[in-house]
């Protein structure tokens, strides 16, 4: 089985210009790609050139959207109006948006523009699929950078041929099939200037590095392409056996710090990568150093320590329980009235209802409080440094940072935890802790106040 799907799916092969299109096709039948209506995105290059004629011969309507950056003055309205000729004559709808990209990184923000403009046309117009031209040395070129960087086998398994909405029916074709593919249809394409800029990291390899490597090797793009698409392999395996360790908590992924431990060392690696793509839905995960970074995190064992990740992701081991990957925010500096009624509050769900009486079972709860509503009016915002509070029986002040830490709030979710106040900012309640002396339910109380939270990340 293994050597029919081998010589099928992944060996290089010697294509005609004539079977281009039916290999497409099969690519597309093979990863379960959706074609029936599918956005095609096209700059004018070779690629998305081939690609839209390879759908246009197989009997596929597809619509096309082509995104100019204005970057390149005249030449990219030429782009354009090329993309829109070709359209036209092939009986195609198409669909041009104007881009502005900002300073930094261009090519990876024209990127990540273009596609969001792509889904955001696809789930307006229902589309099937977003198709885009990527090639065999498109992985190549992708395995390289990856494998320079230092990335595990996520990286190393390159530019899958289907990820979400996104599908890519030609990733077993060379660039030389394109352009053989081309010149058999007659079909002229556009040339981006900037693709040729040594500036740029993927231009250099595409330029220098596979030339070298292809002359060394011949063949050696697709070859680096098959052997990424093995590692893929490789790695839905892997993934399946870490899959059990790494949990949704709301909007948080958690990985058990015991079952972590009990995986090989390897596993242990792809559980992180997994819950880091799981928070993120980056499939070029973590570097191998920031990887063995976490781990190293992870033996600690005094309190909460955090790691700061790409992505604005944040890893936070808790007193040696759990490894929580979660999004990081600006500590949330708003507030909001406790009214009656259930409503949300900065990731909590609070339920607030005025009660006929004290009931010590359900107060003991630590998601629940009674409050003295004639005490009142209360609000909710977060806790801060400085805010000070008096715990039923205690006796004696403390600190709400220090009441939290005594009950083991990890110190990352500290910041992140809302209090109940009144109009003197005076602490009332600490969601899921103490209660003030000031504010209990006591015998001279007329209206009580019953509260429920939730945390839901």
């Amino acid at each position: 089985m293994w050597e029919i799907f081998y010589n099928v799916a992944m060996k290089p092969i010697d294509m005609k210009p004539v079977e281009f299109s039916a290999v497409a096709g099969q690519t597309a039948q093979r990863f379960g790609m959706d074609l029936s209506r599918p956005l095609t995105m096209v700059s004018g290059g070779p690629d998305s050139v081939a690609l839209l004629c390879a759908l246009v011969e197989l009997k596929i309507r597809p619509a096309v959207l082509h995104v100019d950056h204005g970057l390149r003055g005249e030449e990219s309205l030429m782009d354009a109006q090329f993309v829109r000729e070709l359209c036209n004559r092939l009986g195609v709808p198409c669909e041009v948006r104007h881009l502005k990209v900002g300073a930094g990184n261009f090519q990876d923000e024209a990127r990540r523009g273009r596609y969001r403009i792509a889904e955001e046309l696809a789930g307006a117009g229902g589309f099937s699929a977003i198709a885009t031209g990527h090639t065999a040395d498109d992985v190549a070129e992708t395995v390289l950078m990856n494998l320079a960087r230092g990335a595990g086998l996520r990286g190393l398994s390159g530019i899958p041929p289907v990820r979400a909405r996104v599908v890519r029916p030609l990733i077993r074709h060379s660039r030389r099939d394109v352009l053989r593919y081309l010149e058999h249809l007659n079909q002229p394409y556009r040339t981006d200037r900037s693709n040729l800029i040594p500036e740029y990291a993927r231009n250099r390899v595409r330029l220098e590095v596979l030339p070298v490597l292809e002359g060394l090797y011949p063949g050696a793009g697709t070859h680096i392409a098959r052997g990424a698409a093995l590692l893929r392999e490789d790695l839905e395996v892997l993934e399946g056996l870490v899959a059990g360790v790494v949990h949704r908590r709301g909007e948080e992924v958690i990985v058990s710090l015991h079952e972590l431990q009990t995986l090989p060392s390897a596993l242990r690696r792809h559980a992180l990568r997994c819950a880091y793509s799981t928070l993120t839905s980056d499939a070029g995960s973590l570097d191998s150093a920031t990887v063995e970074g976490i781990l190293e995190l992870a033996k600690r064992r005094d309190g909460t320590r955090i790691m700061h990740l790409p992505k604005n992701a944040i890893a936070a081991v808790r007193f040696d329980k759990e490894l929580a990957f979660y999004h990081g925010t600006e500590p949330l500096s708003g507030e909001k009235e406790l009214a009656i009624g259930e409503y949300s509050f900065a990731g909590w769900f609070v339920e607030v209802r005025e009660v006929s009486g004290y009931d010590s079972k359900d107060a003991s709860w630590p998601e629940v409080a009674y409050l003295d509503a004639g005490r009142g009016p209360y609000r909710v915002r977060m806790a801060r440094e400085g805010d000070i509070i008096r715990p039923l029986g205690l006796g004696g002040k403390k600190k709400v940072y220090k009441a939290m830490m005594d009950r083991k709030v990890p110190k990352d979710r500290r910041h992140r935890t809302p209090v109940v106040v009144d109009d003197r900012e005076k602490v009332a309640w600490i969601f899921l802790g103490e209660t003030d002396e000031e504010f209990k339910v006591g015998a001279a109380t007329e209206k009580i106040l019953r509260l429920e939270v939730k945390n839901l990340s």
